[in-house]
């Protein structure tokens, strides 16, 4: 792991994010790209310089997002860390998966407050569209109570199937970048009840087939997966939790979200998420 992407749109959850990814980037030496998408009504980069004087507005608007990212290198140079900022024109469609497959991102980490009603879920958000289709993994990043930016305990939540197994390889790169220890864990709820002996059966099938060595795995029952998973989290200290996603429709999201999102509203803790279209 190389580069890590920070989509900023100057708020105060996209600063969360980006002090973040400082201080994993100057622990271990990492590169950050920092991107601002400005959303235009026209295509800005097929304008003649003539024309750009027609919308004053966005001109201003240009001006204001270069002293910010320019604030924020700063803030990244003075920590030691070798970043590179950018503004990406749009019109309305998303730019920052493109970018960061462009770039050669190895982690999107992106802001999010979590904390969303009716039309929010329907409307969908940047971050949650991200981790969404991202086949790039994406660390979520939430305001956090303590204000740890420790990343030294991470669980990682799974069902043992051979998708997650495909998964493993990166949520391990991602541990081993930055010297945490792996837990795994296995949420076993009422919908699909397993006998203890039928759970440990599966964790040692997994880790014999997909792991490295040997992890820790705790298994924990609870109603729901993810309410599982938010009780063990809190109860050992995790750092942050490691899930994967089924990479859904938008639409599909809105009447079935998945594990992975349901944990970035309500865990107040990092949510590291990969893709499992990208690993199929």
């Amino acid at each position: 792991m190389k580069k890590l992407l920070v989509p900023t749109d100057f708020s105060p959850h996209a600063d969360l994010a980006l002090d973040y990814a400082i201080d994993l980037a100057a622990k271990k030496h990492l590169e950050l790209y920092l991107l601002h998408i400005l959303l235009t009504p026209v295509n800005w980069l097929k304008l003649e310089k003539s024309q750009e004087a027609l919308y004053p507005e966005i001109q201003q608007s240009i001006r204001n997002a270069k002293s910010e990212l320019a604030e924020r290198v700063n803030l990244a140079k003075d920590r030691g860390v070798v970043i590179t900022s950018s503004i990406h024109f749009s019109q309305g469609n998303d730019q920052i998966l493109p970018f960061a497959e462009r770039e050669n991102a190895d982690l999107i980490v992106m802001g999010s407050h979590g904390k969303y009603g009716w039309k929010a879920h329907m409307l969908g958000s940047n971050t949650y569209h991200v981790v969404r289709k991202s086949s790039i993994p994406v660390l979520v990043v939430k305001p956090n109570a303590n204000g740890q930016k420790q990343l030294k305990n991470i669980v990682f939540a799974t069902d043992f199937s051979e998708l997650a197994g495909k998964a493993f390889g990166k949520i391990l790169t991602f541990a081993y970048t930055f010297d945490a220890s792996l837990t795994l864990l296995f949420v076993n709820t009422p919908a699909n009840f397993m006998e203890e002996g039928q759970m440990e059966e599966l964790g040692n099938a997994f880790l014999e087939k997909y792991g490295d060595k040997a992890y820790p795995i705790h298994y924990y029952s609870a109603y729901k997966e993810e309410r599982g998973i938010i009780q063990f989290a809190e109860k050992t200290k995790a750092d942050a939790v490691a899930v994967i996603t089924h990479g859904r429709s938008d639409l599909q999201q809105l009447f079935l979200p998945s594990v992975a999102e349901n944990l970035i509203t309500y865990l107040n803790l990092p949510v590291f998420s990969i893709n499992l279209t990208a690993v199929n």
